[in-house]
């Protein structure tokens, strides 16, 4: 890790540290309602549909069938060690439940409170946005990889379609009242954590081999 990533690393922990903390001590924060009822007047049909779809995508079945398809998509092109890392950005789930366990924050509008089992119950609590970290690690790493190994049309395309998923999931997850925007802001700044090390892990990795071919 050089000096640079290792500043914006620490910075971000800084932050994602004092936000949590904030979240953990108190249900709403002062931007949250803001945020949420200037969204709510964005409302009209169109933007209702565009935030809806977004968030979709980040819902277990479809996230599960988006991993499964890049994962797919780069073991046809026998490119193992990628496939592996995009499989390996489903650990963000375990690092969400950890947080929404420890932080124990409500969500805006409780759902499900009658749910039982631990998956439903972990999905109770708000902070940090899972869709958030789920978009930010997945898509992230999705943007880098095509980043290095696309071609120059194919990469505009996915780099493009993926930094716009990621820049309304946390809009749209306000929106539909599922997260404050504090949660959300927590779900980019630990996303974007988690990211770095996968990446750093990847050119660890991907150095490691070359030098034993």
């Amino acid at each position: 890790m050089n000096r640079k990533i290792a500043l914006i690393f620490l910075l971000l922990l800084a932050l994602a540290i004092v936000l949590s903390y904030a979240a953990s001590k108190f249900t709403v924060l002062p931007f949250d309602l803001k945020s949420y009822h200037e969204l709510q007047e964005e409302s009209s049909p169109p933007f209702n549909v565009l935030m809806q779809t977004v968030s979709y995508l980040g819902e277990t079945a479809v996230a599960v069938a988006l991993t499964t398809i890049v994962v797919s998509i780069f073991a046809l092109r026998r490119q193992w060690l990628e496939a592996i890392f995009i499989l390996a950005t489903t650990s963000n789930i375990f690092l969400t439940f950890a947080l929404k366990d420890f932080i124990h924050r409500a969500r805006p509008f409780p759902v499900a409170e009658s749910s039982s089992g631990f998956i439903q119950g972990i999905n109770q609590y708000s902070y940090p946005s899972g869709h958030v970290l789920f978009f930010v690690v997945f898509f992230g790493f999705f943007a880098y990889l095509a980043w290095i190994h696309f071609a120059a049309k194919m990469r505009a395309i996915v780099i493009t379609i993926c930094a716009t998923l990621i820049v309304l999931i946390g809009p749209s997850r306000v929106f539909l009242g599922s997260h404050w925007a504090s949660d959300v802001v927590g779900g980019y700044l630990i996303g974007t954590m988690w990211l770095i090390l996968l990446i750093l892990a990847y050119r660890w990795a991907l150095q490691f081999v070359s030098e034993r071919l």
